[in-house]
């Protein structure tokens, strides 16, 4: 009677396959790192990019300023240089602070491993973006229309364009751009 002859894996097959499996991950980890923190940051500044629309938009329609500014606890505004939060209000008696009876529109928050500052124009206002009944915002003298940039960053090579930056230009034109900046999310966008 005849056995079977079983044939397994060699140590050699194993080692090629196992090569093989290192080679495609080594390739692929970064470019997945890659797709990953690039929707991170375009899904971010998209929703931001709404938030100050939104602002505008409703300052119009209402006839009355409506702030966009940073959190903390996503019902007053905060000074800080990291925005990891922002609220959206009605500011019916121009305090630029949300007091009892002002509606908050629209909330919004960033995670880590993202980052976001404001230019010095916004910083330089208590960091907030008030957008007058006209949908205009102002820089912080109130004669000349806003142009500042808010930055949401990731301190990662993989994207090298590792920041979306959202540009608030002519009191209210709002436009996003990737950045590089070498990996690090350190310093403040520049106003633009």
């Amino acid at each position: 009677m005849n056995k079977p002859h079983l044939r397994g894996v060699t140590l050699i097959e194993l080692m090629v396959a196992i090569s093989v499996l290192v080679i495609l991950t080594a390739v692929g980890v970064p470019n997945f790192e890659s797709a990953l923190n690039n929707t991170r940051l375009s899904s971010s500044a998209n929703e931001l990019g709404g938030a100050v629309q939104l602002a505008r938009a409703e300052s119009i329609r209402r006839n009355r300023s409506v702030v966009l500014c940073r959190s903390e606890t996503l019902a007053a505004c905060a000074a800080g240089n990291e925005w990891s939060a922002w609220i959206v209000f009605v500011d019916t008696n121009g305090d630029g602070a949300v007091s009892a009876g002002e509606e908050i529109l629209k909330t919004g928050a960033i995670s880590a491993p993202l980052v976001m500052r404001a230019s010095a124009a916004i910083s330089s206002r208590g960091h907030i973006v008030s957008f007058m009944p006209n949908g205009i915002a102002r820089a912080a003298d109130e004669s000349a229309l806003l142009n500042a940039a808010l930055a949401i960053c990731v301190a990662s090579t993989h994207p090298t364009q590792n920041a979306r930056e959202l540009l608030i230009a002519f009191g209210g034109r709002t436009t996003v751009r990737a950045v590089a900046t070498g990996g690090t999310c350190d310093t403040a966008p520049s106003d633009t």
